[in-house]
């Protein structure tokens, strides 16, 4: 089950992730995901891998290394595309728990609030 299923079941009373738990989930994503992000900013110097040579094989394993940067099937800034992809997904899974039961604290302290006392 993906992390976006896990969030459409958020409502699912089986499902109980403690709030406390939640929120530090969330702030630790987001966390993780400043330093992915901070990562592919990094992406930049290594677009263009040199110093391999003069010979037409020193060219072609510069361009290599650069396309395991960024550009090739299997780069580094695709594989942080698919971190940044999921965690998003974690985070806003958690996050809703939290909204979750925020919404549930106020309205049973609205319920609360409004019930008579007896006297």
């Amino acid at each position: 089950m993906s992390w976006s299923q896990w969030a459409e079941n958020v409502e699912d009373p089986r499902l109980a992730v403690d709030s406390n738990v939640a929120r530090d989930v969330t702030g630790a994503c987001d966390a993780l995901l400043g330093e992915f992000k901070s990562m592919k900013l990094g992406l930049s110097d290594l677009t263009d891998v040199s110093g391999m040579g003069t010979l037409q094989s020193g060219i072609d394993l510069g361009r290599k290394f650069s396309l395991k940067a960024v550009g090739g099937c299997d780069s580094l800034e695709k594989s942080l595309d698919s971190h940044i992809a999921v965690v998003t997904e974690m985070r806003d899974f958690f996050q809703k728990c939290v909204d979750r039961y925020e919404s549930v604290d106020a309205s049973n302290a609205t319920t609360l609030r409004t019930a008579e006392t007896p006297k």
